[in-house]
Parts: structure tokens; sequence; C-alpha cells
């Protein structure tokens, strides 16, 4: 089978098997109950039934269907095949939204191909808001079945970029408060959603510009990189290097901005 067909059939069999992961998600939430507890002793890192029982779906429908492949999740599950891709999951992005009864969340389901470490297909369900964006490589993206691609804006001051904080922000906040200050003075406006794979999905549909978030783990990103990419846009870290599903800094763009955002970025780095 050729490498393409390789990640169609991952691609079609997932786009598939999504209602029922949306299903899940939407049914859970009506829950009263969501036995919400912390991860470790960060009080805002949040974890629920929701999160849990999400993956379990997922990584069950992989083992079952494409048991020779790698599996990274959010919640543990890490298993190791002998093919040359990997899924990266996180089972519900947005937990905090989703406990507080937010419909802003969703669940990033990516493939990544081990050998050159590139996001190769995305699939963001969202079934507080009854859409699907997805995307895999050199096939275009879609929100549902339409396809999708970033803006044209070429300046900061026109154009409406989001970003996100670390759970960490305490050590950091020196540095997150003075690229906020950079970005809300220079740009049109800045919003923070609470999901960043909902956040780089949003700038592949161009609702957004440009997205900047630090210390994002490869569940937050893989799925959303593949369909940005796919929708014509730029994703590097804060140094403009090359992204991979491991960087420790995002920048994810319309393309045209991106030196931009890189460069007022990295003004923190030189004072």
């Amino acid at each position: 089978m050729s490498y393409q067909n390789e990640i169609k059939i991952r691609y079609q069999h997932f786009l598939n098997f999504v209602p029922t992961i949306s299903e899940f998600l939407t049914k859970t939430h009506e829950r009263e109950d969501l036995q919400i507890s912390f991860k470790g002793n960060i009080e805002s890192d949040l974890i629920t039934i929701a999160d849990k029982g999400s993956e379990e779906l997922i990584v069950s429908e992989i083992r079952k269907a494409f048991p020779n492949d790698h599996i990274l999740g959010e919640e543990g599950s890490n298993y190791e095949g002998n093919s040359q891709f990997k899924w990266i999951i996180d089972p519900l992005d947005g937990t905090v939204n989703y406990s507080h009864r937010i419909p802003l969340y969703c669940c990033c389901i990516g493939l990544e191909d081990i050998e050159n470490r590139s996001a190769v297909m995305g699939i963001v369900p969202m079934p507080a808001l009854g859409h699907v964006y997805h995307a895999m490589l050199g096939e275009g993206a879609f929100k549902d079945k339409a396809p999708i691609k970033v803006t044209q804006t070429k300046e900061i001051k026109k154009a409406l970029l989001c970003t996100g904080f670390p759970y960490d922000r305490e050590e950091r906040i020196e540095q997150l408060m003075f690229n906020l200050k950079k970005f809300i003075l220079r740009s049109r406006g800045v919003r923070r959603t609470g999901s960043a794979g909902l956040d780089i999905c949003w700038v592949a549909e161009g609702k957004f510009d440009a997205f900047w978030e630090e210390d994002l783990k490869p569940w937050d990103m893989t799925a959303a990189a593949a369909i940005l990419q796919e929708a014509g846009g730029k994703l590097s870290t804060y140094a403009n290097n090359t992204f991979h599903p491991y960087v420790t800094s995002l920048i994810a763009s319309n393309g045209v901005l991106h030196e931009k955002m890189v460069e007022t970025l990295q003004e923190y780095l030189d004072i």
C-alpha cells in the first residue's frame, strides 16, 4: 500500500468514528457529576470522567483497527508499535471549559510520521459547536465538508490574535504579560478560548490570524497543526525553528504574519 493510502485509510476510519466520540463527550457533559480531580498539585490542571472515557474509546479503536501503530495519549496511554505512524491524542482539549459547562472544547486526534516527526493527519471534533475540522497530508483542510483557508492579513494592527497560558504561569508571569501587552497594544485584539486545538483550527479557518503559546504538549498541537498546514498556514517555535510535535513553544499563523510574530516574541529575550 502506498504511503498516501496508509494515511488515508486511517483518516477515513476515524472520520467515521468521530460521531461516537462526539456523542460520548456531549452526553457526559450533561452529567451532574463530572468526577473532577487535579493532576498533581496544580489546581487549574483538571481531569474529568470525560477525559478518561474519551481516551479509552479512541485508544480501543486504534488498537483494534491499526494494532501496529504507536499511541501517545494525554491521559497515560503509551503503546510502542512497529509502524511508522504514531497516534497523538488529546481526548478532551479544554477540560477547564468543559468542567465549567463552557462549550469551547474539542478532541484532538493527530497522526505523526515518526521517521521525520511530521504531523500528517488531524481530526478535531468540536461536539458542542457541531463541527469537525480535519485534514490529511496533501488533501487540503476542511470544516465538515467545506474547504478552509487561512487569512491574508499582512499587518499585526489589522490582525485578531489568540493565545493561551501554561499551567506553570506563576513562574513565567513576567514574560507572559510582556508578550500579551505587546500584542494587545499592536493588534486589533487578543482572545483566549482555553483550548489550543480549537485556537489553531480557528487560525486555519480564518477566524484568527495567528496564535502563540508556550509549554504545549504534543497532544495539544499535532492534530490541529496538520489542519493548519493544509489550510496554508505556518508553524514554528518562538525562535522560528521548524515545527514538530515536541516543540516547547508555538507560533501558528496565516504565514504572512509569521515573521512579525517571531520578531515580537523575541523582544522579551532581547531585554
